[in-house]
């Protein structure tokens, strides 16, 4: 493409060293040869022709590579730049090699820019455009002018390896490049594990018959530079005049296809004599630029016709049941089997699609189960609904009427959370419903399901040295080879959760929803109704509890049966646990109309509102009950509460509306500590400190005026997973709570922290979490205090004496003034005493800082973390128990342990009353009280009343 420069930076910098080690992983097989051939040039391609990396071409519909499937930060590095790719590649250069000077005057480039991300490389290497020379340091990004003669050179011994990007841009990409233009500084973007983005391709690269108007544009191309008033100039001016006219009587119709083809013809005649008598300013021969711009690419020929009008589909609007394997599907899909309105083939549909060669992974390698759009062609869908039709059944056992159509198909096949964009293509108005179960349970029934020997799928699998493959085929699983079978089944669910979370956040919100696996076994007739009625099928039956066993049921159902794989879950869910995390989060916030479409009994809004003791409202599995006091103290002190819940991604705002508490969520990535000042609030999430500001404009626009304080996100700071715990201000600058690195830090302009002080016994600054630091409180404009699970300069060390070992450090004297605690958290100073929840025992406590001395106010029924006063009154967040994290600490003992917001008087000990949570929210991290402020809102990053929340200078604003 041609740029009004030689070279421009754009304002981003990526992680170098986290891409290296993404391309690391590939053999030396991957990589190809350049397709020009040029000497010490080879490829690895991640976005190609159909995605097949053995395409080198630049014509037809761009898909990503199984190579790019394999790195994540690649991905999210193409996302950053909101644009449409085309043809992308890892391009690495020899030592002591260059890459051949040469300028882009193909059809493809003159409409694409070409944006290059230095990985792998040295200061000596330099590139060269035009008459501009710049070395491109590792991790920045850069756009050149390609139609200018251009070259890199590596006078090093070591290999260079550039992201090379090809892609038509967007607004939002020719902003960034604007940025670029005048030195905007660069935006750093990080790795984020849990973001997995789905990379967008162009689907058209290359015209059938090209318009006359883009005619026009690709001969400018040539006459601007340097074609003008030459014989060429002459043979293009009677094309385009000739051209225009045929498309104005054929178009793209093919009856005109001949005219076309004797125009071309009779310009190429033309031209050939006049072939190096005139030269363009990048030195390029004015003829051989006019056949790569305008001759060859203006008719396709080849161009398939059009697809002949569809008679009318006979499956419409069919229904897929997708998740990972062994999560509950198999009795999710025979109980919806018995509608009345549904279709399925009896069972799961491996034969139905892999009888089709083309779709069976044989056919690719056996690079794995995955199928994506271009999969789709018209004859495979032809034949794929076919099959399909040739095996329904309903619930009567009865086939379909001949010539049918209209047939509402429920599938579930465990492979089709690999095959979402496939099976969207093929069927665009399918509707998918995501099975949601605890990842230990799954992963567990996973394992019981390889040794059971009786879910082999691929017996024989080449290259495979492990027990016979059983279960879906994962991309990567080559990788595999020699890893424990915890491991596998580890690596097989979250990469298949990965790419269906993926996928299905690609579709409209109007086409999926989410199930619970809980809500089916517990409450499966409410749980099917509402699902019955987001697909808009009949249910005309009653359902009992539990329902029957699944005939792919390998053991009855317990909700403690993970725990026979004890050890073995032990290895594989932390290697699982970024997965887990989106999975549940997503499970709690499902796309929007799952909220709406509901049947007609449903509350309205029901995940906004609580209510009182006797009665329970339920959405997505979320319910909250209260007392009747905790509301009335809230409404009478004329304020709300805050309650951050990093396990199930929420934080819940509790407000009292009309006399009823409204408990409201909003969704962030694991929310743990919140820190106010007067008109700001700050949140820690898990790679970010957020910082919103009260926009009282924003306030009067929602909910017609109720709301009084509306904090609009205003900044947001990377700091990476540094287990951010709690927050605070001390005057105006913010104080962090790093447990990852076991110090207290707060946000720097470069790096991911600052350090401010750490405990006398930690000696190195490394992300070992030694002690669990994890409380901060401030005394007399300083912080004095922190909490922690334990003394210790190891990694991890404090887990050895959780049940006993916490302790409170005078950060002001470095001494340590109370030990012997049971995971210490939330100190906070209030009316003169130091307070603290030790959480173990379930307790709120005093503790006297001359001497340590413990005193025992009030117990709680549950894991107390979380702590905000109101005069007397004490406001304790509790949780339920995790016993992989909690077990031997007393806590874990009690049968009844609660999740919610207590209200204890602290002048007696004895509760006031309460706020409970049940559902998908089980444990509490911290808990602020919003004095004097009634009914706030939070608003997301993307909430549409963000883009309007101007805040201007009072000079601005008067002129």
């Amino acid at each position: 493409m041609r740029l009004d420069r030689e070279l421009i930076r754009l304002p981003f910098t990526f992680d170098a060293a986290r891409l290296a080690e993404e391309i690391a992983q590939f053999d030396e097989s991957d990589w190809r040869p350049h397709p020009q051939g040029y000497p010490g040039n080879s490829a690895l391609p991640l976005i190609a022709v159909h995605g097949n990396p053995d395409d080198d071409d630049v014509k037809g519909p761009m898909h990503a590579t199984p190579h790019l499937d394999r790195c994540p930060y690649l991905r999210q590095v193409l996302a950053a730049f909101h644009a449409v790719w085309g043809r992308t590649r890892l391009m690495r250069l020899d030592g002591n090699a260059e890459a051949t000077a040469h300028c882009d005057t193909n059809y493809y480039w003159a409409q694409h820019a070409r944006v290059h991300v230095p990985i792998v490389t040295s200061d000596d290497v330099e590139f060269f455009c035009g008459d501009a020379k710049v070395h491109m340091a590792a991790g920045e990004a850069w756009i050149f002018d390609t139609w200018r003669v251009h070259n890199v050179i590596n006078p090093r011994p070591t290999r260079r390896i550039h992201l090379v990007a090809d892609t038509i841009g967007s607004a939002a990409f020719w902003e960034l490049v604007e940025r670029g233009r005048n030195a905007a500084p660069a935006q750093p973007v990080a790795y984020d594990p849990l973001r997995l983005v789905a990379v967008t391709t162009e689907a058209v690269n290359h015209p059938i018959v090209m318009a006359p108007a883009e005619q026009v544009a690709m001969m400018s191309l040539v006459l601007d530079a340097g074609g003008t008033d030459t014989p060429v100039c002459a043979v293009l001016d009677s094309l385009r005049e000739d051209w225009r006219a045929a498309y104005a009587r054929f178009g793209e119709n093919r009856d005109g296809f001949p005219l076309y083809r004797s125009l071309l013809d009779r310009a190429a005649a033309a031209l050939d004599p006049l072939r190096g008598k005139v030269r363009l300013r990048n030195h390029i021969d004015a003829v051989d630029a006019v056949h790569s711009l305008v001759l060859r690419p203006a008719l396709d020929d080849a161009a398939p016709r059009p697809r002949p009008q569809q008679r009318a589909r006979r499956i419409e609007r069919p229904i897929f049941l997708v998740c990972s394997p062994r999560s509950g599907s198999s009795m999710f899909f025979e109980t919806l089997a018995q509608s009345p309105t549904v279709w399925t083939v009896g069972g799961e549909s491996h034969q139905v699609i892999e009888s089709i060669p083309a779709l069976h992974p044989a056919q690719r390698r056996f690079h794995s189960n995955r199928l994506d759009a271009s999969d789709a062609t018209p004859e495979i869908i032809t034949q794929l609904e076919r099959n399909f039709v040739r095996e329904l059944r309903n619930r009567d056992r009865r086939t379909p009427r001949a010539g049918a159509t209209g047939l509402r198909l429920l599938e579930k096949t465990p492979k089709n959370s690999l095959r979402v964009p496939f099976l969207a293509e093929a069927f665009p108005d399918a509707l998918f419903v995501y099975l949601y179960r605890d990842m230990r349970d799954t992963i567990s029934s996973m394992l019981d399901a390889w040794r059971s020997g009786k879910f082999i799928t691929y017996r024989e699998l080449p290259g495979w040295d492990g027990p016979p493959w059983s279960l879906l085929l994962t991309p990567g699983w080559r990788e595999l080879s020699g890893k424990s079978l915890a491991e596998i089944v580890a690596s097989q669910w979250s990469t298949a959760t990965r790419y269906l979370l993926d996928d299905l956040e690609q579709l409209s919100p109007d086409r999926w929803c989410v199930a619970g696996y809980d809500a089916l076994v517990s409450e499966p007739q409410k749980e099917i109704e509402r699902i019955a009625s987001f697909l808009d099928i009949e249910w005309d039956r009653t359902l009992t509890t539990p329902l029957p066993l699944s005939r792919h049921t390998l053991t009855e159902p317990n909700r403690d049966k993970w725990k026979r794989n004890a050890d073995d879950l032990k290895v594989a869910l932390p290697l699982v646990s970024d997965v887990a995390e989106r999975a549940r989060n997503l499970f709690a916030h499902p796309p929007k109309p799952f909220a709406v479409r509901r049947s007609p009994s449903a509350v309205k809004n029901p995940a906004d509102s609580s209510t009182a003791i006797g009665q329970r409202q339920t959405a997505n599995d979320f319910s909250s009950v209260f007392t009747a006091p905790f509301a009335s103290f809230l409404d009478q002190a004329k304020s709300s509460l805050l309650i951050s819940t990093y396990q199930s991604g929420r934080l819940i705002i509790a407000r009292v509306a009309d006399g009823k508490l409204n408990t409201h969520l909003r969704a962030f990535a694991s929310p743990m500590g919140i820190a106010l000042s007067p008109q700001t609030l700050t949140l820690g999430t898990k790679n970010f400190i957020w910082h919103f500001r009260n926009h009282s404009g924003i306030a009067t626009k929602i909910e017609e005026g109720r709301v009084d304080a509306a904090y609009v996100p205003s900044a947001a700071y990377g700091t990476g997973d540094i287990r951010v715990h709690e927050l605070v201000y001390v005057g105006n600058e913010l104080v962090i709570v790093n447990t990852r690195f076991s110090c207290l830090v707060t946000i720097d302009p470069v790096n991911s922290f600052r350090e401010l002080w750490r405990p006398r016994f930690i000696t190195e600054i490394v992300a070992e979490d030694r002690c669990h630091l994890n409380g901060v409180a401030v005394h007399e404009g300083e912080v004095r205090y922190v909490t922690a699970l334990g003394e210790s300069n190891e990694k991890a060390g404090w887990r050895a004496n959780k049940a006993d070992g916490g302790i409170v450090i005078d950060v002001k004297t470095h001494e340590i003034i109370a030990r012997g605690l049971s995971m210490p958290h939330s100190p906070r100073i209030h009316k003169g005493k130091l307070w603290v929840l030790e959480s173990g025992e379930g307790r709120l406590c005093t503790i006297d800082p001359a001497n340590g001395t413990k005193t025992i106010v009030a117990e709680v029924p549950g894991f107390a973390r979380g702590l905000a006063f109101a005069g007397p009154y004490a406001f304790i967040g509790l949780s339920q128990v995790r016993e992989s994290v909690f077990e031997g600490i007393p806590i874990a003992k009690r049968t009844e342990r609660m999740c919610g917001v207590w209200l204890v008087d602290t002048r007696d000990g004895k509760i006031a009353g309460f706020l409970r949570f049940e559902g998908i929210v089980q444990e509490i991290f911290d808990v602020q009280l919003l004095s004097g402020i009634r009914y706030p809102e939070v608003l997301e990053p993307l909430d549409d009343y963000v883009g309007a929340a101007f805040t201007l200078p009072l000079s601005e604003v008067a002129r």
